[in-house]
């Protein structure tokens, strides 16, 4: 029972890093900037630096909820057409779900420690958070390093129940923003900044176990 406890806290310390850092990579708008020189961006789409920035500050603030819709106009059109849009409301529901999940993880973790003021009990969820994230970004690395691609489709069969998300690169300036290695690299630096801070928390930890353990 008890390593069950530890398990869950550790699994709710996971999902609380991880979809935070999902969420400021997805919100950084001078990531994108980033990425959009990296991938020439200006050159393949119709819009210029400021009409790119216009739309990508619309997806930011879209998704973090600043924004009801992204009917954003620029030099006198809509940026996204009608199918661009509709795809963004499935995309919104996950990150709304995700909020929610983040917070809901945080909560619980914080219960469970209530239930058991133990200095042993943070102690270990710390490291079943590093335990569950080893895991999980063991697998995110070898899906990467195999078949990024192959994982990118499967991802949205799992999550979208159309196929919107189907986009033509030649018409459709969402993708053409943010094409497959935009996600690639994002996905990359949550990895790296997931590993960094787990590595970090799990590591103090241990090296305190016992000056932790003694206030127990």
């Amino acid at each position: 029972m008890k390593h069950l406890r530890y398990f869950v806290i550790g699994l709710c310390i996971m999902i609380f890093i991880l979809v935070t850092i999902v969420e400021n990579y997805t919100f950084s708008l001078s990531f994108y900037q980033s990425e959009f020189d990296k991938y020439d961006i200006y050159a393949n789409t119709d819009l210029d630096e400021e009409g790119v920035t216009v739309a990508a500050t619309g997806i930011i603030d879209y998704l973090r909820n600043d924004r009801a819709d992204l009917e954003i106009e620029y030099g006198g059109e809509m940026i996204f057409n009608e199918r661009e849009i509709s795809h963004m409301v499935d995309v919104k529901s996950i990150f709304t779900a995700l909020r929610y999940m983040k917070n809901f993880s945080l909560l619980l973790a914080i219960l469970l420690l209530l239930m058991n003021r133990k200095a042993k009990t943070l102690l270990m969820g710390i490291i079943y958070s590093g335990i569950n994230s080893m895991i999980l970004l063991g697998v995110l690395i070898v899906l990467m390093l195999t078949d990024f691609t192959g994982a990118f489709i499967k991802f949205h069969h799992m999550f979208f129940s159309n196929d919107l998300w189907i986009l033509d690169p030649r018409t459709d300036r969402l993708i053409q923003m943010l094409p497959e290695g935009f996600f690639f690299d994002m996905a990359a630096m949550i990895v790296i900044t997931h590993l960094a801070i787990i590595v970090t928390i799990v590591v103090l930890a241990l090296v305190n176990k016992k000056r932790i353990l003694a206030k127990s």
